[in-house]
């Protein structure tokens, strides 16, 4: 705890509960963002992520060569990233606070829920690659290259891809990640953003698909019941535009916009992914 220097803003804070797969329960201490101040409390937030391009090259050249193709995932992986700014936040709920007031928690790491926290982390992995002889490609920043190694790593925030073209080069990666960060290791890659990932590797085949993605979006727009049709709707009906975004809400009856939005969002990242 520190005292807050005066005109400063503190970024609030809750706890988050969830019940994860498996019936495990998980809690979580994060900021809220919406609470920062731009160019006080933080100046750049993006950082780059993998591109599905970039996944279905990866893909194509493990099966063509024959390569090892690993998972992992970093545990906790935002609470790595060192911070820039100087952030005072509230003292979390249930952690006894400082009698005088004006004092707050200074942040020294990134904590979930910041705006600045994705790039922060971002920033400490690719600090670790540059120093473990990896190159970043000019393409997708996401993509790293040891060529003398003959190791490859994508990375989706805390989630990895490894190909090597042996299974001491995978252990190589994996050694060095498991004794910088906190790691899970998933061993031959199965799942990756929602997509799902079978391989046949005496045909040098990998296939990829989104049957359990595509069963959850059903179940959560009420079509998994749906009979399957090859002409949904019928081609020469005419669409107006709708300008009123009131309107939309209030009529016809029963229809979300934002049940729609997400309907529309996840059938496109199901575009995307197969």
């Amino acid at each position: 705890m520190e005292r807050v220097p005066r005109n400063r803003n503190v970024v609030g804070c809750r706890w988050l509960f969830r019940r994860k797969e498996g019936a495990r329960f998980k809690v979580r201490l994060v900021a809220k963002g919406y609470s920062q101040e731009p160019g006080i409390d933080f100046k750049e937030t993006f950082a780059p992520v993998a591109k599905f391009t970039t996944l279905r090259v990866l893909l194509a050249l493990v099966a063509e060569n024959d390569w090892e193709l690993h998972s992992m995932d970093v545990k906790t992986a935002f609470l790595n990233g060192e911070l820039e700014e100087e952030i005072f936040m509230e003292c979390p709920e249930g952690v006894q606070e400082m009698e005088e007031p004006g004092y707050a928690c200074r942040l020294v790491k990134a904590i979930y829920g910041l705006r600045q926290s994705p790039r922060a982390w971002y920033q400490k992995i690719n600090t670790f690659f540059n120093n473990h002889d990896f190159y970043r490609s000019r393409q997708d920043y996401s993509l790293y290259i040891n060529y003398d190694k003959r190791v490859l790593v994508l990375v989706y925030l805390d989630d990895l891809v490894l190909a090597a073209a042996t299974k001491e080069d995978i252990g190589w990666i994996k050694g060095c990640l498991t004794r910088e960060f906190e790691m899970t290791d998933l061993w031959e890659l199965e799942t990756f953003l929602g997509l799902q990932i079978k391989r046949d590797r005496d045909k040098r085949v990998l296939t990829r698909c989104q049957h359990k993605y595509i069963d959850q979006i059903l179940l959560r727009h009420g079509m998994h019941n749906a009979r399957p049709a090859m002409t949904p709707l019928d081609p020469h009906i005419h669409l107006p535009s709708h300008t009123n975004s009131d309107t939309l809400q209030s009529e016809p009856e029963g229809v979300s916009l934002e049940l729609y939005q997400s309907a529309v969002g996840s059938l496109m990242y199901a575009m995307l992914g197969t």
